[in-house]
């Protein structure tokens, strides 16, 4: 599969529309000239600086961030919007990749986001490079044509890693890359590889130059230097070293030395939202709406002291899974529940609340329904209205891969450790301790005293990591081999850029193809489209030219 970019400044188009892509061979007649679109220093160091926001974009505020979580089985939402009924759905369904699906664009729009970022971040490095021709300085000063180089590179590693942690493959694109060439795409383990050794040379650049500070809209977080940028980018190697795996035999062979190594020198990351172009679509609508923001049991059932649970889940056949309804659990996790009230029933916990009612049709599955809604991040969605802080990683989430790390090697005590900063700290619940076991990868989540230390890390981690980053908990449980069988466990280049490449439609997951390396057939002709239920509330501004400034 191959491509020649024949517009290099398309980029600029694509974060002011908010629609472009790196990979059209098509003329655009109404791009720019590259050298009049960026020939101010001013221009350049603008658009740079944007990068991030359609990053941002892309994985926290287009549609189809619900649907990692949903495919995960940790949030459920049984509403039709961004296709979350259909891949969600029992017996699961393989994703549709046709572009008049109904949600194409929740297939679409991380693929075009990530791919404008890098694509921007790219054009701004040529215009650098450009202007130091002849040993000049570009920008006001020496650290500002540093600040933005590295930046640059940061967005390039990222996004190129967001599109190896979902898609199959992509297209590989270094500040290196020569557009007048031809590019192939290549498969995820290899562009997650080139995204990695972009991180870590910017970790390298960043420590060189420490000091220098990065103004606080580039990241929107204050009194950040390149210092705190690499630690960032360490944060995100752990992640996606830890999280590129499609199955349970890639995650195990990851290198997990290097992912302990990395979280170990990672550090968090949360924007400042401003509720307008700043802000995340699953932390709003899950804070603020009880129909959306609803925990499956899958997630919250491991800690049930009772039956329910067992009986919930049954022996996992058709009829099972039909037959599930709604129910009251019997918990000690004060994250689920405080402690009952006078007319015995639950109270709100730190993560949510038991309502004793459900909120979803019973005719799309009462396996979608459940009591309990969260209210883990009620506080940036309501009380702050969108302006509060946005986390995106966590220091829970560095931990707790230093937990599976320790697993993974033997160190019984040192996981122990990890688990209980937020299984006694958060959830008060009886400590984890090296004479449970390690146990095995195979292990079910169970928060229980008689879980094993696997058991009960993969139920910390499902339950501390929800709604954060959108896509780790499905990139968890897909690499521990725990996701229902026939969910994707990875999309294919949306059908609307295959089409454009004149290249056939394909697709993954759907129970029918279980054992078929988990693709579906070709889906041909305009495939299918839904009829589920509309109840979004807000659209995505887009960004246009004056914000950039």
């Amino acid at each position: 599969m191959n491509i020649i970019k024949k517009i290099t400044s398309f980029a600029l188009v694509a974060v002011l529309a908010m629609s472009g892509c790196a990979d059209l061979d098509v003329s655009n007649t109404n791009a720019p000239d590259q050298s009049r679109a960026l020939a101010e220093p001013e221009d350049v160091e603008s658009l740079i600086k944007s990068t991030f926001l359609t990053w941002w974009q892309g994985t926290h505020t287009t549609g189809g961030s619900f649907n990692p979580g949903v495919m995960a089985d940790a949030h459920t939402c049984s509403w039709g919007n961004y296709g979350m009924r259909e891949l969600s759905s029992e017996p699961r369904a393989a994703a549709n990749n046709s572009p008049a699906w109904n949600y194409a664009d929740a297939l679409e729009q991380p693929w075009y986001s990530w791919y404008g970022a890098i694509s921007a971040a790219k054009d701004g490095l040529t215009a650098i490079a450009a202007g130091q021709e002849g040993g000049k300085t570009f920008l006001a000063d020496a650290d500002s044509d540093t600040r933005a180089k590295v930046f640059a590179n940061f967005i390039m590693g990222i996004s190129n890693g967001m599109v190896a942690i979902y898609y199959d493959k992509g297209f590989l694109v270094t500040e290196d890359t020569d557009f007048s060439q031809e590019i192939s795409t290549v498969s995820y383990d290899e562009l997650m590889s080139g995204a990695i050794a972009i991180l870590n040379q910017v970790i390298s650049d960043c420590n060189a130059n420490a000091s220098v500070a990065l103004p606080q809209g580039w990241l929107q977080i204050d009194n950040l230097t390149l210092g705190d940028l690499g630690k960032i980018a360490h944060s995100f190697i752990a992640r996606f070293e830890a999280g590129v795996g499609r199955t349970r035999q890639e995650r195990d062979t990851a290198d997990w030395a290097s992912i302990k190594s990395h979280a170990s020198q990672g550090a968090p990351m949360a924007p400042v939202g401003d509720g307008d172009y700043w802000w995340s679509r699953t932390q709003y609508y899950t804070g603020s709406s009880r129909s959306w923001g609803r925990a499956d049991y899958k997630m919250i059932g491991p800690a049930d002291t009772g039956t329910g649970y067992a009986n919930w889940l049954g022996d996992g056949s058709a009829a099972t899974v039909a037959g599930r309804k709604a129910y009251t659990m019997e918990t000690d996790d004060a994250r689920i529940t405080g402690a009952l009230d006078a007319d015995g029933n639950q109270t709100q916990g730190l993560y949510m609340v038991n309502e004793y009612r459900t909120r979803y049709i019973s005719s799309r599955g009462t396996y979608h329904q459940t009591y309990y809604a969260l209210n883990k991040l009620r506080t940036y969605a309501v009380d702050q209205g969108l302006v509060g802080p946005m986390h995106d990683i966590t220091q829970t989430e560095m931990d707790l891969l230093q937990a599976e790390a320790a697993l993974r090697s033997g160190d019984a005590a040192g996981a122990a450790t990890f688990i209980n900063m937020t299984r006694v700290g958060n959830g008060a619940l009886t400590a984890a301790a090296a004479a449970d076991g390690i146990g095995s990868v195979s292990d079910a989540a169970n928060a229980l005293d008689g879980g094993s230390l696997w058991a009960k890390y993969k139920y910390e981690k499902i339950l501390e990591d929800i709604f954060y980053h959108p896509y780790t908990t499905y990139a968890s449980r897909r690499g521990w081999g725990d996701l229902v069988p026939g969910t994707p466990t990875m999309l294919a280049i949306p059908g609307k850029e295959l089409e454009i490449l004149l290249l056939d439609n394909y697709t993954f997951g759907g129970q029918d193809a279980i054992g078929n390396s988990g693709t579906a057939g070709k889906i041909r002709n305009n495939g299918f489209r839904s009829r589920g239920f509309n109840i979004e509330w807000e659209k995505m501004t887009p960004l246009n030219k004056a914000d950039l400034h």
